[in-house]
Parts: C-alpha cells; structure tokens; sequence
C-alpha cells in the first residue's frame, strides 16, 4: 500500500507542471478517499501513521494547485472537508485510531492570503494533550485541539469574524467529545492562527471552547439550527411575579444536556449521556455567544423524545466514517 502512496505522488509530481482540471480532481479525491481507507484498516499502528505521513504529503500536493480551492470536495467519505460559508477557506480534518483505541487527529486549513495574492496551507497535528487547561487556553496552530469538523459557523464582533467550528473527537476507549471551539485568523503576524476565543457568555467562566464529553455508548447531538424558541426576556410580570418569555426566531447553536447514569456515580464523562428532552443552546448576542440553559424549543424537531442508550460497541481499526452531527 505505501508503494501505491508513493506512485501517486510520482505521478502527481509528475503533472504539476500543468493546471489540473475539474475531472484530474475527481481521480485524486477518490484516490484520497480509498487511501484512508486502505489506512484505517492497516493492523499495525506504526505503519497506519507512516501511511498518513504519506497521505498528508499527497494531499498537501493536490491542495498546492491553483485551481485546487475551487474543488468542491463533495463526495469524501473517509475524511471530513469543510468550507467556510464566506468562502475563504477550507478545512480538512481526520483521524487515526492507535493500538490503545485513543484517536489523534490530523488537518489541513486551506485559505487565501490577499496581501501575498495566494492560498496558504497550514497543516494541522493534534496537540491537545500539551495544553495545560484545554477548555480555557487560546493556543496558536502548533497547539491545536484536534477533532474533525462538521460545521463552521462565522460570527463578527466589531472588526473581528469569528470562525466557531463544530466537531467531533473520538477521544479513546471509554468516551467520545462534541467540540466548539474559535479559529481567527491574523495572516500578517507570526501566529496567522489562533485557536480558542473568550466569546461564551453565561457558560463557564473565561472557556475559550466548550468541550462536551460523554460515554462511548451514547450519541450526543451538537447542531447549528434555524428555529423558534422561547427565552427569558429577564423581568417580571408586575402582577403574577412570573418570568416573562419571549418567542424569538432565528440561529443557534443547540446541544443535548448531559446527566450521569447514576446519581451515585461521580461525574466523569464514560458515564456521562445526553438528557435529549433537556437542551442547551448558544445564541448569537453582539458578536459572542450567549449561553441559554434548558431552552425551550417550539419547533417539531424539539418533541421531548425517550432518551434510549445504545450498548457499548468498542470501535476497531477498520472504523472510516465520521461521526455524524
């Protein structure tokens, strides 16, 4: 397999001297895609990180054409790709599983730089165990909190857009992570990438992303959604002494509430699952996030629904879809 790899990067070098078309991407995304697979299903963990090592420098080739950014990325299956709703960059992220079931994430970010006139590629190395308080440090591209991303969310406050990403991390053996974490950009300093921003408001204080971790045996919604809600306007009725709602229309960010199997058992995420008649949600407040506890949705999706618990399934090496939403 890895003389395959290195064929394909033969034969890519081999092209570059010519601009590729919409079809010579097709070949390549689809050879992409049969890779990580092949990948996936590698037994030895040693020869799974070798083989991406090579996978990341065939991609690396196919992202450094002119014309690449163009390429829709429509039909990958194996790895997640993600363009931003402005249109100015791309993210490509994956995963692979090691011999103790942990997962360590890989990435590419794809943007266009207008002082320089062209596309940059930065490549991403999970580096989530090195920071100190994960949920708190606002980190450069070097200390990258991996996941695979599903949705990216801008958001502007005065003069700064804020990327927020949706992701998925399948952690290790006992639990996976929704992730929801900030990407700016600053592409004339020396750090163009910062991760994590002090943008939530209401939820734990200074988090510069929220990291929600659960059991392996359930499945945690983490969504961008447009839907009617109800939310507490902050006073009173004068004569009931009752909170006054209000019925708003409009995007947000909305997640399940995670309750422990047992109140006995302490709160530790292998026993942590969604409460999915309880839901949270981030709405978009002057340029952050506020966070509403126990939101009360008034469209069809929200129906209280029983909560069920899917039994434990221990993930293998041949494992090469995405998490879903």
């Amino acid at each position: 397999m890895k003389q395959i790899i290195l064929i394909l990067l033969t034969i890519f070098s081999s092209l570059t001297v010519f601009s590729q078309s919409e079809e010579d991407f097709r070949f390549w995304e689809d050879s992409l895609n049969n890779l990580r697979i092949e990948i996936m299903k590698t037994p030895s963990e040693e020869m799974r990180l070798s083989m991406n090592e090579d996978f990341m420098n065939l991609l690396e080739s196919v992202l450094m054409d002119e014309n690449s950014f163009q390429h829709q990325w429509d039909s990958t299956k194996s790895f997640s790709v993600v363009t931003s709703p402005d249109n100015t960059f791309k993210i490509f992220t994956w995963f692979i599983i090691k011999d103790d079931y942990s997962y360590e994430n890989f990435g590419f970010i794809h943007v266009y730089n207008p002082n320089r006139q062209k596309y940059i590629i930065y490549a991403l190395y999970d580096r989530k165990n090195t920071l100190s308080y994960p949920e708190y440090d606002i980190a450069d591209i070097n200390q990258w909190y991996g996941a695979v991303y599903y949705k990216i969310i801008p958001l502007t406050d005065k003069k700064t857009t804020y990327y927020t990403l949706l992701g998925w991390n399948g952690n290790d053996l006992f639990n996976n992570e929704k992730v929801i974490d900030v990407l700016q950009f600053d592409l004339n300093s020396t750090s163009p990438i910062i991760f994590g921003a002090k943008i939530f408001k209401g939820y734990t204080a200074k988090v510069a992303r929220v990291i929600l971790k659960y059991s392996k045996d359930a499945s945690l919604s983490l969504r961008y959604d447009n839907m009617k809600y109800m939310i507490n306007s902050g006073k009173k009725d004068p004569k009931t002494k009752k909170w006054i709602y209000e019925t708003r229309t409009g995007n947000l960010i909305i997640f399940d509430d995670l309750v422990t199997t047992d109140n006995l058992v302490p709160a530790i995420p292998a026993f942590m699952v969604p409460e999915s008649s309880v839901n949270m949600a981030f709405i978009p407040e002057d340029g952050k996030w506020r966070f509403v506890p126990n939101l009360i949705g008034l469209n069809h999706e929200m129906e209280i629904k029983e909560r069920t618990i899917q039994p434990r399934q221990y993930y293998t090496k041949d494992t090469t879809a995405i998490s879903p939403e």
